[in-house]
């Protein structure tokens, strides 16, 4: 039976308190020594996490499982490409700026080319390795790019060409187009120029991105006559580089870029689900151009295309693409009230 005091008065402080024990050792066990347990864990699996990120960047080891031909070695491509990216914009980048891992990477490169396999896995290292060259901020896998520009044996390696030619443009970016090793190179000069008048229109646009990167006069030239090319993107490509330079040849090219109505470049998208993406993307690039070819150009008479973009924005266009409009209208009134 319970007992309940009549009266709070009854209590005297040492009835009101529970009576002081010594801790049992399992409350000493559950208060300290199993936090402390779960903290060493934690610290563990910390330590271990970063310890296998460390191995991942590693150089040899990325080399290593590339050369090797099994299964693994996709995943090893995976790891590269996310460090490579992760490195863009560092201004101490330890992979990108590591010239025995581009000669590592160009020398296996150059091994798949000289194998000449045309089965698809082969192929799609070939192309994957282009484009991981091209994220370095060194030049020492451009012979090996440059040669990989120069060959196709079969219509199954033509996007290994072309996605060499896209490392070149990347890299020559990523180094500044300026170097001699760029500038000076007969070999890079024939490849790009030998690509400049393939049948294949993708690898002609893929030529005059890489010319307008690297730029200098005999590019540039070829860029003039790439202007006129039958292909709306090899044309929209030559344009775009151009405006960059502050050439007006980029003018009537941009024009059609930022007519709603033009659809010659839409219609070359297969998916007809992505020709209204596309439509933006073609648009979009020719604002941002208009926008170099202003600032490189002060006395260039623009008066043309600023009013396609008052005509533009007096459609029925939103997001990005008014955004972008809107500001290069403002930069190109602004340009004009000064002058």
């Amino acid at each position: 039976m319970s007992f309940t005091p009549s009266s709070p008065q009854g209590l005297s402080p040492d009835d009101a308190l529970p009576s002081v024990e010594p801790p049992s050792a399992g409350f000493i066990l559950q208060l300290f020594v199993v936090p402390g347990i779960i903290v060493v864990v934690v610290v563990m699996i910390w330590v271990m996490f970063n310890w296998l990120a460390q191995m991942g960047n590693d150089r040899d080891a990325f080399v290593r499982a590339l050369a090797r031909n099994n299964e693994a070695r996709w995943q090893a491509a995976f790891n590269l490409a996310n460090a490579l990216r992760a490195e863009r914009g560092s201004t101490n980048p330890k992979l990108t700026g590591d010239p025995e891992l581009a000669k590592q990477l160009a020398g296996i490169l150059d091994r798949e080319i000289e194998a000449g396999s045309m089965n698809k896995n082969p192929i799609t290292l070939r192309i994957y390795l282009c484009r991981a060259l091209g994220e370095f901020k060194v030049v020492d896998g451009l012979p090996t790019l440059i040669k990989a520009a120069m060959t196709q044996r079969s219509d199954d390696e033509a996007d290994v060409r072309r996605a060499a030619l896209e490392g070149i443009a990347l890299l020559a970016a990523n180094v500044g187009a300026t170097g001699a090793s760029f500038s000076d190179d007969p070999r890079l000069s024939e490849a790009l120029n030998k690509a400049a008048a393939d049948s294949e229109p993708r690898t002609r646009a893929a030529a005059a991105v890489a010319m307008g990167v690297i730029g200098g006069q005999p590019f540039l030239d070829r860029l003039h006559v790439m202007v006129e090319d039958l292909n709306p993107d090899v044309r929209y490509n030559a344009a775009t580089r151009l405006a960059h330079y502050g050439d007006i040849a980029a003018v009537s090219v941009l024009l059609e870029m930022l007519d709603p109505d033009e659809q010659a470049g839409v219609e070359l998208e297969n998916e007809k689900d992505l020709r209204p993406f596309k439509r933006a993307v073609i648009t979009i690039n020719a604002l941002r151009a208009t926008a170099q070819l202003a600032e490189k150009n002060p006395n260039a008479d623009l008066t043309s295309l600023t009013e396609s973009i008052e005509k533009l924005l007096s459609g029925n266009v939103n997001g990005e693409i008014r955004i972008d409009a809107t500001g290069v209208l403002r930069q190109l009134r602004a340009r004009s009230a000064k002058s």
